[in-house]
């Protein structure tokens, strides 16, 4: 039987922001191969799409801008039907907005992404924006990503300020709570998000990997 590092691969998008090394770190705990690929070509022949993202929108919006080609080759690899999981702003940038900046996002999701408003939440001067736990997410309907002992038993880290909102709940894939409940998760056909990190997340992350990195070859080619 072939084992996932022979089987699957994930390329994660490398435009400059965030700490990819520990992704690729935690993509390889996971028994998965991983590369970085930082060119229109190179995402041209990945098999599998982890778009990373850490500090603000607009930040990180314009430094995949900076990459000549490189949304033009997302959104062709997306219409080759390549799977693509944003992570934390990665998340963020497959929305139509964000309250944190101007810059428009990539509207991938049609949503846009709200900064945590708790004030009319009871106790809520004890609930602190950034969030910064680890926290349970419940899926939603059959996500892909939370099936099978996920849906039973997860808990992930979460370093955010905002969330997103969908405009269809229909992508909504999981949900978690600080304070309100929140998109923890999201899907809309073969693009994935999810709002925390799961480089950070030990076992649980590596598992939610392994589910990107095993998604079934007729979900992966059309």
């Amino acid at each position: 039987m072939q084992s996932h590092m022979e089987s699957a691969a994930i390329s994660v998008v490398e435009y400059g922001v965030g700490n990819v090394n520990s992704v690729i770190n935690m993509i390889h705990k996971a028994g998965v191969a991983a590369s970085l690929v930082r060119s229109p070509d190179e995402i041209a022949s990945a098999q599998r799409l982890l778009l990373p993202g850490v500090g603000s929108f607009d930040a990180c919006r314009r430094a995949l801008d900076r990459v000549c080609g490189l949304e033009a080759a997302l959104r062709d690899a997306i219409d080759r039907a390549v799977p693509l999981l944003g992570i934390c702003v990665g998340m963020q940038l497959l929305g139509s907005a964000s309250d944190e900046g101007t810059l428009p996002g990539l509207a991938l999701v049609p949503g846009r992404v709200r900064r945590f408003d708790l004030s009319d939440v009871p106790g809520a001067e004890r609930l602190r924006v950034p969030h910064m736990a680890w926290g349970v997410v419940q899926p939603t309907g059959e996500a892909t990503l939370f099936q099978g002992q996920l849906a039973a038993v997860n808990r992930f880290y979460f370093v955010h300020a905002y969330h997103f909102v969908c405009d269809d709940p229909q992508d909504i894939a999981a949900t978690a709570r600080h304070g309100i409940e929140f998109t923890a998760a999201v899907q809309r056909g073969l693009v994935f998000g999810v709002q925390f990190h799961p480089e950070k997340s030990h076992r649980f992350g590596m598992e939610l990997l392994r589910r990107f990195a095993e998604l079934p070859v007729e979900a992966v080619h059309g």
